[in-house]
């Protein structure tokens, strides 16, 4: 697209720089403005400069998924512009009061992954190491409530799809010449389907990596020549990268189904330490994820038991 910018912002996170893409066409419109620090505002500034514009010029911001490194400035921002913020129905929540999102997660996954056999010990620590990260985002009021199949008109038209898996909440959007896809489609890493609370019922976890992979399935064969990711370069082939990370899943799947059979019953700890040996407590929330997404795929296959004993959470391989 001949109309669009990419501006690499600087994050706090191991990831590196999140792309925020530029539109002017309709105004001006941002996806993914980056995360509220003074290097990412320096960052978005002179990125925008390039092109000729201010960030008072600013007409609209897209939210792909309310993580902080993607929406962090959104209010800094549209309240420099009075720009609108547009974000997926689902995301609302977590965008207008993070920190209470953060507060539901620590009151449902503090328990919870004791019951799947992380350590008492080690549960604190795991839980609270997101405290870290506050000062990077900041409460955003959304203007406008986006569903699967709405369309904004950003001097293109952009249609969107709700990709729910890597965050409730998150979209992409499709252009006739880019699919602008957040974190649900890397070229160079497969996305981290994280626990959280579901927004229908926050006393629940979501099934993420079930919904993740379902969600990658919906962009499999779209009309685009090129995704536009939230960290990394351009995908050309998008087909062919959707069916790369189904495949790396389903592996990692067989990998789990052959863990229980030789070692089971296993709490999700269990298999994280041996999928995962020696990973750091603050790797062990997104390893964890990734274990129970994998046991999630298996109980829907129906082949696994699970049993609880004590308050504690064990899988074997049923039959």
């Amino acid at each position: 697209m001949d109309d669009c910018h990419r501006i690499g912002v600087p994050t706090p996170f191991a990831v590196g720089r999140v792309n925020c893409y530029v539109l002017h066409g309709d105004g001006l419109t941002l996806v993914d403005p980056g995360p509220a620090s003074a290097d990412a505002r320096e960052a978005l500034a002179a990125g925008l400069a390039e092109e000729g514009y201010e960030l008072a010029d600013v007409d609209r911001v897209l939210v792909t998924h309310p993580h902080m490194d993607h929406f962090g400035d959104a209010a800094s921002v549209a309240e420099e512009s009075g720009a609108t913020v547009c974000a997926h129905t689902d995301a609302v929540g977590w965008l207008t009061d993070p920190d209470a999102q953060f507060e539901r997660e620590q009151a449902l996954f503090e328990p919870f992954l004791v019951s799947m056999g992380l350590p008492e010990r080690l549960s604190d620590t795991v839980i609270s190491l997101p405290e870290t990260y506050r000062d990077f985002r900041d409460p955003v009021t959304v203007d406008r409530e986006l569903v699967d199949g709405d369309t904004i008109d950003a001097g293109v038209e952009l249609e969107v799809t709700y990709t729910p898996g890597h965050a409730p909440g998150s979209v992409c959007f499709l252009a006739d010449e880019a699919l602008f896809t957040g974190d649900h489609l890397l070229g160079h890493i497969s996305p981290n389907p994280l626990l959280t609370t579901r927004p229908d019922d926050p006393d629940e976890r979501t099934r993420s990596l079930p919904s993740y992979l379902d969600a990658l399935e919906t962009i499999q064969g779209v009309d685009a020549p090129v995704a536009r990711p939230g960290h990394g370069d351009p995908v050309t082939d998008i087909d062919g990268r959707v069916t790369e990370i189904l495949e790396h899943h389903r592996e990692r799947e067989e990998r789990v189904a052959d863990l229980l059979a030789a070692e089971g019953p296993m709490t999700a700890y269990d298999v994280t330490q041996e999928l995962f040996p020696d990973l750091p407590a603050t790797e062990l929330f997104p390893g964890m994820s990734e274990t129970i997404g994998h046991l999630d795929l298996l109980e829907d296959d129906d082949r696994v038991t699970i049993e609880e004993t004590d308050g504690v959470v064990t899988y074997d391989v049923a039959g």
